[in-house]
């Protein structure tokens, strides 16, 4: 090694040395500056570990209860998720070239009546050997049994039978209109209450297997939505396009159904996960501007303690430039440690609630209506906003410091030396 290099090694050691050393200088102090980057960062962390597992709760209730990977709908159907009109629904498409598992489904407007009560519904008419294949069922919660084939029975998800106050055994009358529109309503054993983890289906749900649908609702075939697993999420829009291309999505009437992915399907409320994600950078910005106020205090102060050791510093050789680096280094050492600390506590917490999931209470789920929200929300970790936050906090520090580097390098160092 050069003595060249050896002297620049040295220089750094003492303003690394000297950095650390002033930075204990006054603990108390310091502990209370790094509080607000302390607070900042977790809150970064944590509140986003919270947002994308709240976009991995919302893929997870659509794609395994009622989208499977791709969505097909006919041609004029309402994608809007709220109306089901039966007028609508076709022959579904043969999906010629596709190898991988494929659902059919009717979802109809309903009304269930049991005794005096009744409340509105939405019926879920399945075919049960395709459904089990597409919609993986092992998570879900069932007192009781799937209803039988050639039977009036049917199935409600948990929240709606609470509402109405009923049970396994109970009978329940359902209400709605046939494919041609007359009205209908027929008598059911309730054989199951079923929680699938999705509070959309949980509170309005009404199952039929198909063959009780078609005694309902006069439905000659016609489907309303066909939902196709494909393996990955990621793989849905590929596979999506190339049948489309092929024309496999093409009904028997020759009208191509609308088909759309899970993600797709979910963008309103991803949508709404990229703004709480603005939201939460706004909010630790203001932290950090906070942090920042306090980072400059706390140097300048340790600027104005140490206007003697500065200039002789000063007198000694050190040149203004390595007095200005000095302050600096204090400047993102504080905002470094701090970091790390707030970032180690998101950090903790993110992966907690990644195994052990946040429990939504039954209030809540009651209050989420139609959306399809699991009732168990997990964070999801990555490295990215913990690498970010602790760049950030490091370049606040550091811009925090500039003022108070500049004044300290601008001393002069015979009045410095001179000074009380």
């Amino acid at each position: 090694m050069t003595r060249l290099a050896l002297l620049r090694r040295a220089r750094s050691m003492l303003i690394l040395g000297l950095a650390v050393r002033n930075l204990f200088r006054n603990t108390r102090r310091t502990v209370i500056t790094s509080g607000a980057v302390v607070f900042g960062v977790a809150l970064q962390v944590l509140g986003w570990g919270l947002v994308d597992g709240l976009d991995d709760n919302f893929l997870r209730a659509v794609s395994t209860t009622t989208t499977g990977d791709i969505l097909l709908r006919p041609p004029e159907y309402p994608t809007d998720g709220l109306s089901y009109p039966l007028e609508e629904a076709a022959a579904p498409p043969a999906l010629t070239g596709f190898s991988g598992e494929a659902a059919s489904r009717v979802l109809f407007s309903a009304r269930v009546v049991h005794k005096a009560d009744a409340a509105r519904a939405v019926g879920v008419a399945y075919d049960p050997d395709q459904d089990y294949r597409v919609f993986p069922r092992e998570r879900w919660r069932v007192q009781g049994v799937w209803p039988d084939a050639g039977q009036s029975q049917v199935a409600l998800g948990d929240a709606l039978g609470r509402l109405l106050g009923v049970g396994v055994g109970d009978e329940v009358v359902v209400q709605a209109r046939t494919v041609d529109g007359a009205q209908n309503a027929l008598s059911y054993t309730i054989t199951a209450l079923v929680h699938t983890d999705n509070g959309q289906l949980d509170n309005t749900a009404v199952w039929l297997r198909m063959d009780a649908a078609d005694a309902l609702l006069q439905l000659q075939g016609r489907r309303t939505h066909l939902s196709l697993h494909v393996g990955t999420l990621e793989d849905a829009a590929v596979v999506r396009d190339r049948l489309q291309a092929a024309g496999a999505f093409t009904g028997p009437d020759g009208k191509l159904w609308d088909a759309k992915t899970t993600r797709e399907e979910a963008a309103d409320m991803l949508a709404i996960n990229d703004i709480r994600r603005r939201a939460i950078l706004m909010l630790v910005g203001v932290i950090m501007a906070i942090a920042a106020t306090g980072i400059a205090n706390t140097v300048i102060m340790a600027a104005y303690e140490r206007v003697r050791e500065i200039g002789t510093l000063l007198a000694l050789g050190m040149k203004r430039r390595d007095v200005s680096l000095l302050f600096l280094t204090e400047g993102a050492m504080l905002g470094l440690g701090a970091g790390s600390v707030g970032a180690a506590i998101g950090t903790a917490g993110v992966l907690y609630w990644q195994f052990n999931g946040i429990v939504l209470g039954e209030e809540t789920m009651k209050a989420t209506g139609n959306l399809p929200v699991s009732a168990i929300i997990y964070t999801h970790f990555n490295w990215g906003p913990v690498i970010g936050s602790l760049v950030f906090s490091a370049l606040v520090a550091i811009f925090a410091s500039v003022q108070p580097a500049r004044f300290a390098s601008r001393l002069n160092p015979a009045d410095a030396v001179r000074a009380d």
